[in-house]
């Protein structure tokens, strides 16, 4: 009898652990449901309630072309729902906040239909900018490409002269950190053959055909022509790569002409129609100084610098960051970045702060916050030197960072040249690739002199020639020379280093090399505007103030706020000037802290030498 109670509890023990087990999984399946993200949450709350109204907007604008064009991983239909939903919910909420800004803190009427103005601006703004968003980065895509594609078409003519199938050329490209654009090109095409199956000459059409540079294309599928029917490769890329040579040279003049327009706006609108605005400003604050002059029992005389603030500390540097944003997508431009400059000028604003109080403290402006002494002229000068001292703190460390990271590298780009040109007469006596490298090493290259030096150290001591040339390389910001070391490297592990194949490499690098010269000559020449503009600001809204008050008999004093509001933006707007001399001349943002403590010491200079000139 007590076997079977024994079975029974057993059996028992044994259900109870199967309904444990299934319990467990069941929890584990549960646990598996993670919680939405907000973007989910948005994604799905847009496609419940604009889907159809998606749907409208995709055929109306052709949506699907723009996001394929820019190779965005959405839908269509989804980017369309959610611009909707951004677009409604944005409208709402401004519409709200003019309502409780109208019943709570009802201001001015002036004021309030500004308000007005600007809630209904910016939801048509936030439409705008997702609409035109594709189109940004196609463009953005296209221009990368063409600003690669001489470089990569000398790659790939020289590997291919070394006996490498395309195949595996766009798989060493698509791992080349030399190459920026190009790289994710070639990682989309080999992301074709390896998930979606296709074969390499149609991978290449696929993602040649949807591509919005026109060049690149035509480049691509007239090369998968040439595979397709038998033709001389070789051949083929050669007379390419010469005609996009060509067709850059061209283009340099092209793409210098649309920045000397972009700079040219930007000091018609900037400093012109600026010095206008400030003359307006002028006049309406003398005619208010008048006025309030002639009043019976007018004690004090305000200003209001509402609009004159607004114009100065807004619209002015949301007019200077579109220009340089203009410049950024029309401008030849290299993947070597500058992180550490930004990230260390984040860094100095804390300092940059203390050294404005400190100035404030030690000039005798701090007065209007402790003891809200009334703003008068020397004030205001104080508030200048403060505001040019935080900028000069901001931007000379900057610099001296950004020049330690290129210094040494004029020239070098020619000088590159003249090296693989040697090296490929050196190469035809038989020497071996890495002992013609020892032996150019006793020669003098410029500035190419102690990378070559450290590259033939490198060999001397049994590194390899890839392992050589990256230490060689290590720390160096010149993008030409990366490139042309790297396919240095490639064509002699690949192709052996044959004298043919340097040669290739030799004659396109010269080639290279002066257009890169010939473009940087040409952007050098568009630095000159921005201090012109920045005199201008400085000065003449003053004087023009001076001698309107001078006629009414009323002392510059009274107008001392717009003074203020005059010099302290012209200070803001000359850092900005500066930064866009720099990205016009030298491709990069990082390059114009120079120009902007320089437009800053000239701006301070020239208001206080005006308001000394004029006896204040």
């Amino acid at each position: 009898m007590k076997l079977p109670k024994l079975f029974i509890k057993l059996f028992k023990r044994k259900e109870e652990r199967k309904l444990g087990l299934e319990k467990e999984k069941q929890l584990r399946v549960v646990r598996r449901y993670r919680i939405p993200t907000i973007d989910e949450v948005f994604t799905a709350i847009s496609l419940s309630f604009f889907e159809s109204w998606g749907r409208g907007l995709v055929k109306t604008f052709e949506l699907d072309k723009a996001i394929d064009r820019a190779a965005l991983s959405i839908h269509p239909v989804k980017y369309a729902a959610t611009t909707i939903a951004l677009t409604v919910f944005t409208a709402i909420f401004c519409v709200l906040t003019v309502v409780l800004l109208y019943f709570f803190a009802p201001p001015p009427l002036i004021y309030m239909v500004i308000a007005i103005l600007i809630a209904a601006i910016i939801p048509i703004l936030v439409f705008s900018y997702r609409l035109s968003y594709p189109g940004i980065l196609a463009s953005i895509r296209r221009v990368e490409v063409e600003n690669e594609l001489p470089f990569s078409m000398a790659y790939m003519s020289t590997m291919v002269r070394g006996g490498y199938s395309f195949e595996k050329i766009v798989e060493r490209v698509s791992q080349l950190r030399v190459f920026k654009a190009i790289r994710r090109e070639a990682q989309r095409i080999i992301t074709r053959i390896k998930m979606f199956g296709d074969d390499p000459v149609s991978a290449v059409e696929n993602v040649a055909i949807r591509h919005p540079s026109s060049r690149f294309r035509d480049t691509m599928l007239g090369y998968t022509t040439t595979l397709r029917s038998g033709g001389d490769v070789v051949h083929y890329l050669e007379i390419r790569t010469r005609e996009i040579f060509e067709a850059r040279a061209n283009e340099v003049k092209a793409v210098m002409n649309r920045l000397q327009s972009y700079l040219e706006i930007y000091i018609i609108f900037g400093v012109i129609v600026s010095v206008t605005l400030f003359v307006f400003f002028a006049v309406s604050g003398a005619l208010t100084a008048a006025q309030a002059m002639r009043s019976p029992g007018e004690v004090s005389i305000s200003m209001d610098i509402s609009m004159p603030s607004l114009y100065n500390f807004f619209v002015l540097p949301l007019m200077g960051i579109g220009i340089i944003f203009a410049i950024h997508l029309n401008q030849p431009r290299t993947p070597i970045s500058y992180g550490k400059v930004y990230s260390f000028l984040f860094t100095l604003i804390p300092a940059s702060i203390a050294v404005f109080i400190i100035m404030l403290i030690f000039t005798g402006g701090i007065d209007i916050f402790l003891y809200s002494a009334p703003l008068s002229l020397r004030i205001v000068r104080s508030i200048i030197i403060s505001a040019t001292t935080a900028v000069l703190t901001l931007s000379i460390p900057t610099w001296f960072l950004y020049r330690s990271m290129v210094k040494g590298y004029r020239g070098v780009i020619k000088s590159t040249a003249d090296f693989l040109r040697d090296l490929s007469e050196v190469r035809k006596t038989g020497l071996s690739p890495e002992k013609c490298i020892l032996m150019l090493s006793s020669r003098d290259y410029r500035s190419l002199t102690p990378i070559v030096s450290r590259a033939a150290a490198a060999l001397s001591i049994g590194f390899s020639l890839e392992d050589a040339l990256r230490r060689a390389l290590k720390g160096v910001k010149e993008w030409f020379v990366v490139a042309s070391f790297r396919f240095l490297a490639d064509s002699i592990i690949v192709g052996g280093g044959s004298p043919e194949v340097i040669d290739v490499l030799a004659r396109f690098t010269q080639i290279l090399s002066e257009l890169e010269e010939e473009t940087r000559r040409r952007m050098r020449t568009q630095v000159i505007l921005p201090y012109f503009g920045a005199v201008m600001l400085a000065t003449m809204p003053i004087i023009i103030l001076y001698m309107l008050l001078t006629m009414a008999n009323i002392s510059l004093e009274t107008a001392a706020p717009l003074v203020m509001v005059i010099g302290l933006g012209n200070i803001i707007n000359s850092f900005i000037m500066g930064l866009i001399a720099g990205k016009a001349s030298q491709t990069t943002i990082a390059a114009g802290f120079l120009h902007s403590a320089i437009l800053s010491i000239i701006s301070a200079l020239s208001i206080t030498a005006t308001l000394a000139y004029l006896g204040v």
